[in-house]
């Protein structure tokens, strides 16, 4: 299962960091505002799922965390967890403004060595397992999974009429360079990051294979916007 080809995170041109104050900018203009409506659905997911003690990775500003811990009648143990210190400030701010408590670490989602086996309800991951390993990715997300406990796995995916899909990533080509290069002042890696990621990433069939052959049952998906996401959940048996 290991993805050598996947469009990694290399910490020596620490794209997130520079970007960290742009990034709910590029997302807007990237998926035409559509990024919100993705995300709201994964959070009502999560809000629904009677699991207390909910861990996001790769959290990035915490946009689906921040959902969670808004909703009025929100119990759940809230964790953000990114790699990138300057994410994870940006999300601390974000809170800070809305008055929403939630808890911040600094990890990476191929290693999640301080959280221990069997002691997580509801593991997230979204627009992020295109830029990770994600053997590993999933090995941890089910190691720290409490039994019966849910992994959702929100991500770019394959839009399954082909010429539609063709003309997508025609966009994606296209417009989404000449935007990052505008909001990030001529910085090529956001993008380089994003359309690698997207066109080297498997088809919906595929992650649900590679969720089962981890050992999650009763994975599931559901397409967004024509395919152009899919939204993965599995149970840990």
């Amino acid at each position: 299962m290991t993805n050598k080809n996947s469009a990694q995170y290399d910490a020596k041109d620490d794209v997130f960091a520079r970007t960290a104050e742009s990034y709910d900018m590029l997302c807007d203009l990237f998926s035409l505002y559509t990024h919100r409506v993705w995300k709201t659905r994964l959070a009502n997911e999560i809000i629904n799922n009677k699991g207390q003690v909910f861990l996001d990775v790769a959290a990035g500003t915490g946009d689906i965390a921040l959902r969670v811990a808004a909703y009025k009648n929100n119990t759940k143990e809230i964790m953000l967890g990114d790699l990138c210190p300057k994410m994870l400030e940006a999300a601390k701010n974000k809170a800070k403004r809305k008055g929403l408590n939630c808890k911040y670490e600094n990890m990476n989602a191929h290693n999640l060595s301080t959280i221990k086996d069997n002691s997580i309800d509801i593991l997230s991951i979204s627009f992020a397992m295109k830029i990770c390993e994600r053997d590993k990715v999933l090995k941890q997300a089910y190691r720290v999974l409490k039994p019966g406990g849910t992994f959702y796995c929100l991500e770019a995916a394959r839009i399954p009429i082909k010429w539609i899909h063709k003309l997508y990533l025609g966009y994606m080509r296209l417009c989404i360079p000449i935007i990052a290069s505008i909001v990030t002042k001529g910085d090529k890696s956001a993008h380089n990051y994003l359309l690698k990621g997207i066109q080297d990433f498997p088809n919906q069939e595929g992650l649900k294979k590679e969720l089962e052959k981890t050992g999650f049952q009763k994975v599931k998906y559901k397409n967004m916007t024509f395919g152009i996401v899919a939204l993965h959940k599995g149970i840990k048996s």
